[in-house]
């Protein structure tokens, strides 16, 4: 009899199966972006699911979970994960949202009804229309209004050419860089263990991109070598694939004749000239002459964002004395002489010009750290935002304002001007152990004052006001400081646990 599981079942069972050694919870929910209480509520399904398959879910203490299978068994028990595509869908609230968008964008200008939207979601109407109210602003935020037709449904409304943009937008937010340059390569079973880091549902129309065919013609092409900024080469594959995918489905660019002309009498259409004839074959027809100069518009924007210099910026120099003055009377006067600072935020500046001016994606990967690990570095960096939106008549999101909230934080660490915390650390296990957490805890956070190393024993006999942060390898009770539980090897989910708290 076959055992009932859901898709975050599905998901935990999948990244199991692929481990070749014991993992702990901890890692699993970093990889797979839930919260251990999802994982471990759901681990007794898992292991009814594997015993059914003849396979068993063994856990190691200090170690982790492992499954106990034999290579054919694992390959039979991925299969069958694989071809469960029915499997009741649940779904957190950012998972969610992440949905409601691609839907919406991917369904663009078409009518969406609300209907569809709960079906898809399995939530009901109520929880769909709170999800739908909490995506209007991330649409606002990237210039796509949705609109809202009694008795025919919902849809965003925009050119073509601005839906294209916010599909990359809504990609490289959605999914982590390293997996999406896996779908981008030619390793199909690394294309297929990355996948499942992103939802059911989401996955589907994500990787229904032809990722693997148009990153093939980016490193084919000379542009694989003067696309440098950044992940220019990635957002330059995904810009076309979205484009060969908008047109599959019978969506068409509009340009104006003169933009039209400008952009192809500009060098870089050269570099386009050349894909042509692959970007047709994918296709299955020729693509329209305005679809050509939309790519060569998309490629000249990141050429653009490529050639920024300190020789070349849009920004004055009267605007950055305004910005790095700011800073120095907001946070520490000695940012006022910072060379370093002041050269890195108006390389910075004048990219965020070039980005806004062609519609090229910005994602901040840490914006939700770095804004509650620095909040008054954050708070002057969201004034210079502002300063600078005035001046330039720009419009700031929050990536860009904590793109900034780093640079600022950086030159006060590099100058060492921000206080140093303090941290205990609390380990009962032998003097091996804790040297070893110690030194992990120094490589990984320098900034940290360690005062004192001691066993569970003298913790709750010490002043509490004299540090900053507990590390311990046992649960202790909160008394002033937060207490953070890690591992005596301090993995790469104790180290983002840590972070949050320093």
């Amino acid at each position: 009899m076959s055992v009932d599981i859901d898709t975050r079942v599905i998901r935990i069972t999948r990244w199991l199966v692929d481990q070749n050694r014991p993992r702990s919870t901890a890692d699993l929910a970093a990889d797979l972006g839930l919260s251990q209480r999802v994982i471990r509520y759901r681990l007794d399904q898992v292991e009814r699911y594997l015993h059914d398959k003849g396979a068993d879910l063994v856990r190691r203490q200090g170690l982790g979970l492992v499954i106990e299978a034999a290579d054919d068994l694992r390959q039979q028990i991925r299969d069958d994960l694989l071809a469960r595509p029915q499997a009741p869908r649940v779904y957190a609230p950012e998972e969610r949202a992440r949905l409601l968008l691609a839907a919406l964008l991917w369904t663009a200008p078409a009518m969406t009804s609300l209907e569809e939207l709960h079906d898809e979601l399995e939530v009901s109407k109520t929880s769909a229309r709170r999800d739908l109210h909490g995506c209007e602003a991330w649409l606002e935020r990237n210039s796509l209004p949705l609109v809202r037709r009694p008795g025919k449904g919902i849809s965003v409304i925009g050119s073509e050419r601005r839906i294209r943009r916010v599909m990359v937008q809504f990609t490289l937010e959605s999914v982590p860089e390293d997996v999406l340059r896996l779908q981008m390569g030619d390793d199909a079973r690394a294309r297929e263990q990355s996948s499942f880091r992103v939802p059911v549902g989401l996955r589907e129309r994500l990787f229904a991109l032809p990722l693997v065919e148009t990153s093939a013609i980016v490193r084919r092409s000379t542009l694989g070598e003067t696309l440098t900024s950044g992940r220019s080469d990635v957002v330059f594959a995904l810009f076309l694939a979205v484009s060969i995918s908008r047109l599959w489905d019978g969506h068409r660019v509009a340009m104006e004749t003169g933009l039209h002309r400008s952009v192809m009498d500009h060098p870089v259409a050269s570099s386009v000239s050349e894909m042509v004839g692959d970007i047709e074959r994918i296709l299955g027809f020729e693509p329209p002459a305005e679809e050509v100069a939309a790519i060569t518009e998309y490629l000249l924007g990141l050429d653009a964002l490529d050639a920024v210099s300190t020789e070349s910026l849009p920004i004055t120099g009267d605007l950055l004395d305004r910005v790095i003055d700011t800073a120095g009377e907001r946070l520490h006067i000695a940012l006022s002489e910072d060379r370093e600072l002041r050269r890195s935020l108006a390389l910075h500046l004048g990219r965020l010009s070039v980005r806004l001016r062609h519609g090229l994606p910005i994602h901040n990967p840490l914006r939700d750290e770095v804004s509650s690990r620095y909040p008054d570095v954050h708070s002057v960096a969201v004034d210079i935002a502002t300063l600078v939106e005035t001046e330039m008549g720009l419009s700031i999101n929050d990536d860009e304002v904590c793109f900034i909230t780093m640079y600022l934080a950086g030159a006060m660490e590099r100058a060492q001007l921000r206080p140093r915390r303090k941290a205990l650390v609390v380990c009962p296990s032998g003097m091996a152990t804790v040297w070893v957490l110690v030194s992990r805890i120094k490589a990984e956070f320098p900034e940290l004052e360690l005062v004192e190393v001691l066993s569970e024993r003298g913790y709750e006999a010490l002043r509490h006001d004299q540090f900053d942060l507990v590390i311990s390898t046992v649960t202790l009770p909160e008394i002033k400081a937060p207490v953070v539980v890690v591992s005596p090897l301090l993995s790469a989910s104790d180290v983002a646990r840590v972070a949050r708290c320093t």
